[in-house]
């Protein structure tokens, strides 16, 4: 599901292309559709324009669509002439407002910083000793569960907990292949139907079926691949040369490790490990730049100490205030951790780790420019939302 805020986070990630090459997991299928839109819009256009010469021209339109269109008057072309150009002009008008709304957007420490020196010295030793850890690391893989909340979608809690309902629950394996490759998709979705008829039950989630439910994003260091499954496109884009091997780089940092002094440069950051929790480190993180803060406006990080790898990450809504409703944030989790299997390092070396491949004959590749709309990142990646390591999704949800 779309709304303002995931619209607007679309249009932002847009603008820093493929310096968001991936870094982890993450609702809706978004960058694929956007691409069939504008190819049809584009084809849409072309035969408009192409009546609209042939009317001039005092022909006959050709195609059965453009034949049952009635010949336009004079009055009644420049009617329309006045009406592209108004639309144009409102366009222009709000692509500036909006530059210059981001220009003039202003970054504030949060409440709590700076942190104590005592604390300090901790965030970095940890962040250190992670940056350590992942270098180590040269396959991964995981499955991942996603829980997208949003109450202007489904606003339903349970009557004990309180707890809000995901609206829906997508499930899916992440790989990466040090140093800058990636996939990332998706095998199932649920959402929710109905809350539950007794009490003490559970709510109908209904699984999704067909295309809707896939999607799939991979990065092979050089190109970014989409997957448009309902329209059998495969999406590709070469990435700028001197943009290549920022795979930290994008708006769903951590999973596969950071550097302890890019991570404190991008964000704010301090520990909010709870009491009585020996087996995990949890870390909220605030963005430090602009273009962070439009897609997020805080991240909670578990990390687990058994293998020191992100368990859980919580990701809220730039607006995200339960004060004023507004509840849209993402949350997953990351299960079955594997870190430089044999069997993987096979597959890597064999191509069938993260390569792309067709998945189908009726399937065709389409290649695209940097700046087209295609996406920088896995298409959940880009529109973060879901409810967070303050709760266990195996306890509130079904």
């Amino acid at each position: 599901m779309l709304n303002g805020w995931t619209t607007k986070s679309l249009s932002i990630t847009m603008s820093i292309v493929p310096t968001l090459a991936l870094t982890l997991v993450s609702a809706t299928i978004l960058a694929p559709n956007i691409g069939h839109a504008q190819a049809t819009n584009q084809t849409q256009y072309g035969q408009q324009s192409v009546a609209r010469q042939q009317q001039s021209a005092g022909q006959q339109p050709t195609g059965q669509q453009s034949a049952r269109q009635p010949q336009m008057t004079p009055q009644q072309r420049a009617a329309q002439q006045r009406a592209a150009m108004q639309s144009q002009a409102q366009q222009r008008a709000a692509q500036e407002a909006y530059a210059k709304s981001v220009a003039t957007k202003r970054i504030v420490q949060p409440e709590g910083f700076p942190l104590t020196a005592e604390h300090t010295k901790y965030v970095s030793d940890l962040l250190g000793f992670w940056e350590q850890n992942s270098n180590a690391v040269e396959k991964y893989r995981c499955n991942f569960r996603r829980f997208e909340y949003d109450t202007e979608i489904v606003n339903w809690r349970d009557p004990n907990s309180r707890q809000l309902a995901a609206h829906s629950i997508a499930f899916g394996e992440i790989r990466f292949a040090s140093p800058d490759r990636a996939r990332y998709e998706t095998s199932r979705v649920v959402r929710f139907a109905n809350p539950p008829q007794t009490p003490g039950g559970e709510a109908d989630y209904p699984e999704v079926e067909g295309d809707a439910a896939l999607e799939r994003w991979i990065c092979d260091g050089q190109n970014i691949f989409e997957f448009d499954f309902e329209n059998k496109r495969l999406y590709e884009t070469e990435i700028p040369k001197k943009m290549r091997g920022n795979i930290a780089e994008s708006p769903l940092p951590f999973i596969f490790g950071g550097k302890r002094d890019e991570v404190l440069q991008r964000y704010w950051v301090r520990s909010a490990t709870p009491k009585g929790v020996e087996n995990e480190y949890w870390l909220e993180l605030y963005p430090k730049r602009i273009e962070d803060s439009r897609m997020y406006s805080k991240i909670e990080l578990i990390i687990a100490k058994e293998d020191f790898l992100p368990k859980a990450m919580h990701m809220f809504n730039p607006l995200y205030d339960p004060a004023k409703g507004n509840e849209a944030s993402r949350y997953f989790t990351f299960e079955n951790r594997r870190v430089n299997n044999e069997l993987d390092k096979l597959a890597d070396f064999m191509k069938r780790f993260v390569s792309p491949r067709l998945p189908g004959l009726a399937w065709k590749r389409v290649k695209r420019d940097v700046g087209s709309n295609q996406a920088a990142a896995p298409p959940e990646l880009k529109l973060p939302g879901g409810q967070g390591p303050t709760a266990d999704p195996e306890r509130r949800l079904p």
